[in-house]
Order: structure tokens, then C-alpha cells, then sequence
């Protein structure tokens, strides 16, 4: 079986979700490729539609935002939706110039994607259920956004009791994300809690407004990212909206507990007070209450933690999730 991937890079998420899906398909003995195209090209993917696939393909698998540009005849097309944009909780968190583009030109190549698609999917419930506002009644299969657990794995951090809990962001840093909400939390935290945040995929800046925040800059490769977990004591992840995000994933399968926000996807991933705790958006005391919680029993924070590492492995590893996608493409080329 060839699985032909053809992507536009976003600085998002979706570009590891292709990476990582093809590296996984190839370990198990499916040939996947991918093809990558430059970030410009989002503003017209039709462009790309006298691009050959790879000879032998025998299935395309693109994201909503361009998937229709690669629809080819007698080649099976699986569009995968991250994140649905066009949620009116995504609203506030962009600006015109966003809001323009995402309804004047993704909208319309996404409608496209999903007509010629012959099997959609979603990377939670929650975006399959804000996708059917577009699409009807037309099946969208749920296959959940994977971490590799061999990669990804448990290592406790040595912490002295004058030494203060380290948090750790991961992400881009954006008001979606829930990044502005970070220094108010730290503040409130005080001097025995400290929070090392990233850079992201786009290269953000935030400005380490309270004494206990630290840039570790931009976390490139597997290595970095396991690193800064593996040093970590808990991931803070105050998203307001979310696909299916890969941060809480690989911090669990590190054996880290999750702090995140009740908002879209992440009730899917957190099961609060087993493997971590899910605050109200917004509610900076919240966030506080459940790291100090886990602060003061450290006999709760490894449970948690070795709670976070069986939900990883149980639901969303690769040898869970990605067998699911080999499933839906042999399940197309038999039909």
C-alpha cells in the first residue's frame, strides 16, 4: 500500500501530525511520502492540482484546507479536519484580517475538500461536531491525534522540598492558546512554582513578565521536546480552543499530569482528578487551586502521572491509533 501525503506547511500542529503519521505508517510496513509545499500557497491551493502524485499511489491523504487540489481520478482521497476554524469560540481570538481570509477563502476550499474526499476525518469529537455544521449528516470518522510512546517516555523529576514545582507551556503563543493567560497565573503561583514556556512552532515572543517565567525558546525535534517534560513537573495548558492538541499527549506519555483548560477537545484527553485537572476557561483561580493541589500532595502528583501514562498508552498511542488509519485505507481500496 502507498500513501501519498501532500501538505502545505502552517507552523502549526498539522505539519508534525503528517510528519509523524508517515514515519508511523512506514514502521509498519505501509510506504507513505510526503510532499511538501511552501506556506504561500495556502491562499491558493488550486494551484497545485497538475501536481503528480508518486507512481503506485494508491491512496491520497490531505488536510480540509487543500485536499480538494489533490483529487485525482481512480486515487481514493482521505481529508483529515485539525481544527475547525469556522467555530464561533474561535471567533474572538482572531483578528478581521483572519476572520476574512477564513471566510472568504477557507471556507470555500474546505466545502471543496469535503466534496471530494472519500472519507473524512476529525482528530476529536469535538471537532466532528462542529464540523457538521458544514457538512449535514455526512459521516466524518473520529481517528485521534497520536504520540508515539517508545518516544515519549515516563521519567520522574528528582524535586528537593525547597525546590519550587516547575510548569511547563507548550505551544504557540497565542490568545487561543491561552498564553496571555500565563503570567497572571505565575503571579498568583508566587516563588514556589516556576513556568518554562516555549516559543512555539512560529517563533513567538512573550515577554516574561513575572520573576518565575523562563523562555526556553523554540523546541525543535523529539529530543528538546522530551527534555524540557522530563524536567518538567506538570504541563499548564490554559487553551481556550483546541483540535486535538499534541502537547497534552506527549507530556502524559512522559507520565507528566495535565492542567489544562474544560474547553473543545481537552475533556477528551484529561479526565479530571485521575490524569490531571480541568479548569474553567478564563478562571485564573482555578489554575492556581489545581497546581498547588498537586504541589502540596507529591504522592498525588505520581499517581496522577502514572495515570497520565496509561490513558497515553491506552487510547492514544500509535499502536491504538495509527492501525485505525490503515484500516480506513484498505477499507477504501477494497470498495
Amino acid at each position: 500500500m502507498k500513501i501519498w501525503l501532500p501538505m502545505i506547511r502552517g507552523g502549526s500542529g498539522a505539519d508534525i501530525f503528517a510528519t509523524r503519521l508517515a514515519a508511523a505508517l512506514q514502521r509498519r510496513g505501509v510506504t507513505a511520502r510526503i510532499s511538501w509545499f511552501p506556506t504561500y500557497f495556502q491562499f491558493a491551493p488550486f494551484l497545485l492540482s497538475s501536481i503528480r502524485p508518486p507512481s503506485g499511489t494508491d491512496i491520497i491523504h490531505a488536510l480540509s484546507w487543500s485536499g480538494f487540489a489533490f483529487q485525482r481520478k481512480d486515487i481514493p482521497l482521505v481529508v483529515t479536519e485539525q481544527l475547525d476554524v469556522f467555530d464561533p469560540l474561535y471567533r474572538p481570538y482572531k483578528g478581521v484580517a483572519q476572520n476574512i481570509y477564513h471566510q472568504s477563502f477557507i471556507r470555500t476550499f474546505v466545502k471543496a475538500s469535503f466534496r471530494a474526499a472519500h472519507a473524512i476525518t476529525a482528530v476529536s469529537h469535538a471537532t466532528a461536531d462542529s464540523l457538521r455544521n458544514i457538512l449535514d449528516s455526512r459521516k466524518i470518522h473520529v481517528i485521534y491525534n497520536s504520540v508515539d510512546t517508545s518516544v515519549f517516555y515516563p521519567h520522574q523529576r528528582h524535586r528537593e522540598s525547597n525546590m519550587p514545582m516547575r510548569l511547563l507551556f507548550v505551544g504557540n503563543l497565542t490568545r487561543r492558546k491561552g498564553a496571555d493567560l500565563l503570567a497572571p497565573i505565575m503571579k498568583k503561583l508566587g516563588p514556589q512554582f516556576e513556568l518554562r514556556f516555549t516559543a512555539g512552532l512560529r517563533d513567538r515572543k512573550l515577554k516574561a513578565s513575572e520573576p518565575n517565567m523562563i523562555s526556553i525558546g523554540r523546541l525543535i525535534g523529539d529530543q528538546m521536546l522530551l527534555s524540557a517534560y522530563h524536567e518538567c513537573d506538570v504541563l499548564l495548558f490554559p487553551s481556550r480552543l483546541e483540535g486535538l492538541p499534541l502537547a497534552p499527549l506527549e507530556a502524559m506519555a512522559c507520565g507528566k499530569p495535565v492542567i489544562a483548560a474544560r474547553a473543545s477537545s481537552l475533556p477528551e484527553i484529561v479526565e479530571h482528578g485521575v490524569s490531571g485537572f480541568l479548569c474553567e476557561s478564563e478562571a485564573i483561580d482555578s489554575f492556581v487551586s489545581a497546581t498547588q493541589k498537586l504541589a502540596a500532595a507529591p504522592n498525588t502528583l505520581r499517581v496522577t502521572g502514572d495515570a497520565a501514562r496509561r490513558r497515553a498508552e491506552s487510547v492514544f498511542s500509535e499502536d491504538v491509533i495509527v492501525p485505525q488509519y490503515i484500516a480506513l485505507y484498505t477499507k477504501l481500496l477494497n470498495a
